[in-house]
């Protein structure tokens, strides 16, 4: 059986044992606010629990769509990975069909391929966004293993796919800054998982107005080394 459908498999359980204080209230008469939809490896029920665990996350409202080929079956010559340009349409294809989807819903495609962008300025990419097209791409790929190829737990497997989902939330629905400090949700440039790990759940940045939202990380987080300055 293929690793990566063996260690997604650990994350059918929540997210995180600890829920983060919600960001804001969200209304059921409103559309959808956030769809996640599975492509390529990722099993329907873990982008259901994905979406149940953002709608703890942020009291927004969180679907998931079943799963859809992405269409992405070209890696680039000599590689593999795969652009993540392409999976960005997907929000637009299927907002048609999802139900509840409006006309500000932003969508979240989940990839268990790894990416990177055409110019490829960059070893490989965790994600890619488009407000435009209201569409992120998060490629799971490299955050299911350990620094050595070994498969990471469970248990840290759902941390770093909470951290960055919050990223994309943060970074797309609140306009929140990235920032240089190692130790911030919002931590740039991340360059390897080392520095994932090292990002906390919290975003301390108050900028252009934005409110402060702390996000508590999981009882279970284990502790962090002290941070380095890239």
């Amino acid at each position: 059986m293929n690793r990566r459908i063996i260690v997604l498999s650990l994350l059918l359980s929540p997210l995180a044992h600890a829920q983060p204080e919600r960001l804001v209230p969200s209304s059921p008469v409103d559309s959808v606010v956030l769809y996640v939809i599975p492509t390529d490896g990722i099993p329907e029920q873990v982008a259901a629990t994905v979406a149940r665990a953002l709608t703890e996350d942020t009291g927004m409202w969180v679907k998931s769509a079943l799963q859809v080929p992405s269409g992405v079956t070209e890696p680039f010559a000599g590689t593999n990975q795969y652009p993540a340009e392409d999976y960005l349409p997907l929000g637009a294809t299927f907002a048609k069909r999802l139900p509840d989807a409006g006309p500000r819903t932003y969508f979240i495609v989940l990839t268990d391929k790894d990416i990177n962008s055409r110019s490829r300025n960059f070893r490989f990419q965790y994600s890619m966004h488009s407000p435009m097209a209201r569409t992120s791409v998060l490629s799971v790929a490299r955050l299911l293993f350990t620094r050595d190829g070994n498969p990471a737990s469970g248990d840290v497997i759902r941390l770093r796919i909470q951290k960055m989902l919050m990223r994309i939330v943060g970074e797309m629905k609140f306009g929140w800054q990235r920032t240089t400090d190692p130790a911030d949700l919002m931590y740039s440039p991340i360059m390897s998982i080392d520095d994932i790990d090292r990002m906390s759940l919290t975003h301390t940045a108050q900028t252009r107005g934005i409110p402060r939202y702390d996000f508590q990380p999981s009882a279970t987080e284990p502790p962090r080394p002290l941070p380095n300055h890239i």
